[in-house]
Formats: structure tokens, C-alpha cells, sequence
């Protein structure tokens, strides 16, 4: 007898479907999930958007998402957590249910310093806890997005430079970045497999600065949420992280090496929490000579662009596919304009 076909979209079994968060008991419309990616509006969002003035809730916040979703082992996961999590936050919320309920954690798309390894069990859990929630993912162009991304991870400890991290060695001992964390159609099509294609939103970071109206509107008309008078309030142009100069993540990386942190056990000296604070401040500060800066950034986009050359044109081009995105236009590498990147 043939086997039947599993069906991810159907395979919660009696305990996801008990412990999954129920929207229409509160009156609410389905759950809005934002799942990253990082270093693509994140932060804009979750501080402006995603406030009850706009016509949200946020019933799982970034740092209980962490706590209850991504963190826990597969062995000691439990909805319940999450699910005491979003009751709490419905209780001491007033008129609840004319908000829209929206979960915004950029690490739901996996933990970027080890390649997004645990990206498809957080979809998993996500969608035992909300079936049938609509989900966002924001999308940056992969060069630009990987030099905001390296430069979060020096600033949090890394002593590697940029040839070595994406240089990988003995992967099989432990996760490690991986360039498959960047092919964004890889996400997509799981996301869409388990929550419906319909029900999935993929916009590009490069789309904002020129209609930032037109981009959010795509997000409330996603989620259903309709547009209040503090609309036209949003700070369209705020920047919440300030660039950092490439000559002083470049100084911090040496300091690194004598940091005893997540990613160098043997550095002489402990990182503290004064350590962090001080290097981040020292991080966005610009006090070396133009000349300095543009050698560095030429070096790092030389490096990145030969990493880069022709490895992401299939996966962009499926991602167009798959969305109806016209990539091409924001500088996404296709293979036809590689050559020229």
C-alpha cells in the first residue's frame, strides 16, 4: 500500500494543535510573524511600527521569542512557555482585540554567526504556536547585508577577519557562517510550504528609502491591519544604528584576540559587559584619515565580492520566482551582471 505524502503544513499532531495560540478566542486577527532578516529594518520596525498607536501588539517581544522559541533545546521545548508569555502580555493590554498581534525577532531566521543552522526548527515551532499566522521577511541585497552582519560580529567579540569567516574549517565539530544562511529563496520556500504561499511576505531593504508610504502599507495590507492617524507620524528617514567605520571594526578585531569571549576561549582577558558597551561606542567613532577608510572598504569589498562572485544568481533568481520580486532593479547578482560586480 503507498505510503501517503507528509505534509509539513499538517503534521502538529494533537499537542501543537492544543497548545497553539489561539486568535479568535481573544477576538484577534491571525498573528503577524516578522522573522528577519537581521541588519534589514528590524529595530525601525519593532520601535515604530509594531506599537499598539499603529494597530499592533506585540504579544512575543525579541527577548521572550529568544527565550521560549529559539533558545531551548530540542528536548526541553514547550509551546506553554511562549503561550504564558502572550496571555500575560493579553491581559495587561487593554482593547486587545482591535489590535493586530505581531511576533518581530530578526534571530527567528537563524543564528547568523553559525550559518542559520536552527532556521528550519524555528519555523517548525513557530508554526506549532501560530498555524495560521501570516509571515514577514525583509531581504537585503547579500554583500551589503554581510557587511553590517561582520561587523556586528567583531563588535560582539569575533577575532576573525573577513577572508576567515567565510573561510569556514572543521564544520563538521561545530556550526560555523555558512554562505546558504544568504541564499534567501532557501527560507522562502519553507516558509511558504508550511504557512501557505498567500501567506507569506517577502519585501527588499533596498525598497524602503525610495517609497517608505507604499513599503509599510504592503505590511499593514499583509497583516490586515488597517492604517491609524499616527501613520503619517512614522519617522520615515530615522536611522536607529549609526554606520560604522570598516578602520575601527578592523582595530577592535585585534583587540578581540585578547578577549576571552564566545568565539576566542583562549584570550588572556575576560570580556565584561563594560568591555562590550566600550567597544561598541568605540565602534562608531570616525577619527582616522579619509584615506584609511577608503582602503579598508576597498579591501573588504574586493574580498566580499570575489566570496560572492556567482554565488547567489540562482538563489536570486528563484527568489524572484517565488515572490514576484523584481530583484534586478536593487542590485541583487543575477547571472547575467555578475561579471560586472
Amino acid at each position: 500500500m503507498p505510503r501517503k505524502k507528509h505534509n509539513p503544513r499538517n503534521s502538529m499532531g494533537s499537542k501543537g494543535i492544543r497548545m497553539a495560540f489561539d486568535h479568535r478566542a481573544h477576538g484577534m486577527q491571525p498573528p503577524l510573524i516578522h522573522i528577519g532578516f537581521p541588519k534589514a529594518m528590524s529595530s525601525w520596525l519593532q520601535k515604530f511600527l509594531f506599537q499598539p498607536e499603529q494597530g499592533f501588539i506585540n504579544i512575543l517581544d525579541s527577548l521572550r521569542t529568544t527565550i521560549s522559541v529559539i533558545d531551548p533545546s530540542p528536548f526541553t521545548f514547550d509551546e506553554s512557555v511562549s503561550k504564558a508569555f502572550i496571555e500575560e502580555t493579553l491581559r495587561n493590554t487593554p482593547h486587545h482585540s482591535q489590535l493586530v498581534p505581531v511576533c518581530s525577532a530578526e534571530a527567528l531566521v537563524g543564528n547568523y554567526y553559525c550559518g542559520g543552522f536552527n532556521a528550519k526548527q524555528n519555523a517548525d515551532r513557530l508554526k506549532q504556536l501560530f498555524p495560521e499566522a501570516k509571515t514577514l521577511l525583509i531581504v537585503r541585497e547579500q554583500r551589503s547585508l554581510m557587511r553590517s552582519l561582520y561587523k556586528t560580529m567583531v563588535v560582539w567579540g569575533m577575532p576573525h577577519s573577513i577572508k576567515r569567516l567565510l573561510s569556514p574549517q572543521n564544520t563538521s565539530l561545530v556550526p560555523q557562517f555558512h554562505l546558504d544562511f544568504l541564499r534567501f529563496d532557501l527560507i522562502t520556500a519553507y516558509y511558504q510550504t508550511l504557512f501557505g504561499r498567500e501567506n507569506v511576505l517577502v519585501l527588499p531593504y533596498e525598497a524602503f528609502p525610495d517609497n517608505p508610504h507604499g513599503f509599510v502599507q504592503k505590511i499593514l495590507t499583509h497583516a490586515n491591519c488597517k492604517a491609524t492617524p499616527a501613520f503619517a507620524k512614522l519617522p520615515w528617514k530615522r536611522k536607529l544604528n549609526k554606520n560604522q567605520p570598516l578602520i575601527n571594526i578592523y582595530f577592535q578585531r585585534l583587540k578581540n584576540i585578547l578577549l576571552a569571549t564566545p568565539f576566542n576561549y583562549v584570550g588572556p582577558l575576560a570580556q565584561t559587559e563594560t568591555r562590550i558597551a566600550t567597544s561598541i561606542k568605540n565602534s562608531k567613532k570616525n577619527g582616522f584619515p579619509a584615506f584609511t577608510h577608503t582602503w579598508f572598504e576597498d579591501d573588504f569589498n574586493q574580498i566580499v565580492s570575489q566570496a560572492f562572485r556567482g554565488e547567489f544568481s540562482a538563489s536570486n533568481q528563484r527568489l524572484e520566482l517565488l515572490t514576484g520580486l523584481d530583484l534586478r532593479q536593487y542590485g541583487y547578482g543575477m547571472a547575467e551582471n555578475y561579471d560586472n560586480q
